[in-house]
């Protein structure tokens, strides 16, 4: 895969607020680069939450190229020490294998950050 971002590479954020969660949904083909990107975008969303807040990053429609999962893991680890409770993400084999909380569907994602 390429170093230089995916065109069919898509981020979604959404923040609720009531809840004080973030969602973000990645779909397409995502390189290290791309990861990077979302994050990037996530951040601004991010900063205006609340200590606390909870996370669910949604990759059920990915693929991955080298290094992309790990930078993933890495911003999820970010997001620990910069006041998440918990960063949940959704998924299954090789998308959550290294994910330090995962949960098979955003339902279940969710009810891990209500406990």
């Amino acid at each position: 895969m390429s170093s230089t971002t995916s065109q069919r590479a898509t981020r979604v954020v959404d923040r609720d607020a009531d809840d004080n969660r973030v969602s973000l949904t990645l779909t397409g083909s995502f390189g290290a680069a791309d990861v990077v990107e979302a994050m990037a975008r996530a951040r601004h969303v991010v900063e205006r939450c609340r200590p606390g807040f909870g996370v669910v990053v949604d990759v059920r429609d990915c693929s991955w190229g080298d290094g992309a999962l790990d930078a993933l893991a890495e911003w999820e680890a970010v997001l620990r020490r910069a006041g998440a409770c918990e960063v949940v993400r959704v998924g299954t084999g090789r998308a959550v294998e290294n994910a330090a909380v995962a949960a098979s569907d955003p339902e279940a994602a969710a009810q891990l950050l209500s406990t």
